[in-house]
């Protein structure tokens, strides 16, 4: 049975309306789950993967400041001030646990929800990103300009072959092709206004000095045809987290939930249940 999604906003201090999409009813005896979207994509890419649960969950799928249906209110949409909002989040929704789960800028603003809000954090999913700061800066300062200029319709081609590995742009399945036309057709029509999201992203701080003292139980997943991030980023990670796995899925690339969402929710659920 399809569940049933609704969409909610709530207003910042500082005017950014965020919205967010909410399925299911909060537990006594579970955390709520925070899923935290890629850059260029909005809550909506964790659709897939909260169809394929197989348990109910309270979730909440927020879109970023700046992105999605939310907008940017009067501060930077940086991977800090972004925590920040999602920890008014749970206040406002007085919920007091979290699995969160953060794909690739998602799993910055999750690495940054652990700084600043660490009681409120289960567990952490982590999806194809890294504990490092950005190391292709000068790639990200281009992308920036680029996309400040004209949006994002002249670079779909280029973002499809970044987020998305070859076996699920290639797909004959049904499901995978109309996942694949439906981002096409919303990168094609990203305002000027995401190149503030990529600068977000491209000035994120480096984390590792934070893991070894990070307790959080991790699960770490990486797709082997991801062209962005490569498993041995998350192996890197997996090393220094003292509570942490790590999964590889053969057949995704930089954007496991669209990509894979059977295997990812299958993967997480197992893990969720663990922590509990």
């Amino acid at each position: 049975m399809m569940k049933r999604v609704s969409t909610q906003h709530l207003m910042l201090s500082d005017g950014a309306e965020l919205y967010y999409a909410e399925i299911g009813q909060p537990s006594a005896s579970r955390p709520s789950v925070l899923m935290l979207h890629s850059l260029f994509f909005n809550g909506g890419m964790f659709l897939p993967v909260i169809q394929a649960l197989q348990n109910e969950w309270h979730i909440i799928c927020p879109d970023h400041r700046n992105q999605g249906l939310s907008t940017a209110g009067q501060k930077p949409a940086t991977m800090h001030q972004l925590a920040q909002d999602y920890a008014f989040l749970a206040q406002a929704l007085r919920i007091s646990s979290l699995h969160v789960v953060g794909s690739s800028m998602g799993g910055y603003v999750a690495q940054e929800l652990m700084q600043c809000a660490p009681q409120l954090v289960r567990s952490a999913v982590l999806s194809c990103c890294t504990s490092m700061a950005e190391q292709q800066k000068e790639r990200f300062d281009q992308l920036e300009a680029q996309l400040r200029r004209d949006g994002g319709a002249p670079y779909v081609s280029a973002l499809l072959q970044t987020m998305f590995g070859d076996a699920f742009l290639a797909s004959t399945d049904l499901a995978a092709q109309a996942q694949q036309e439906q981002w096409r057709d919303y990168f094609t029509h990203l305002p000027p206004s995401i190149a503030n999201s990529v600068n977000g992203v491209f000035a994120r701080p480096d984390y590792q000095s934070l893991l070894a003292g990070n307790t959080t139980p991790h699960l770490l997943i990486s797709g082997a045809l991801d062209r962005a991030k490569k498993p041995a980023d998350m192996e890197h990670m997996h090393s220094l987290l003292p509570d942490s796995t790590h999964t590889v899925f053969e057949q995704s690339g930089h954007t496991a939930p669209v990509e894979v969402p059977e295997a990812f929710a299958l993967q997480i659920e197992n893990f969720w249940n663990q922590v509990n």
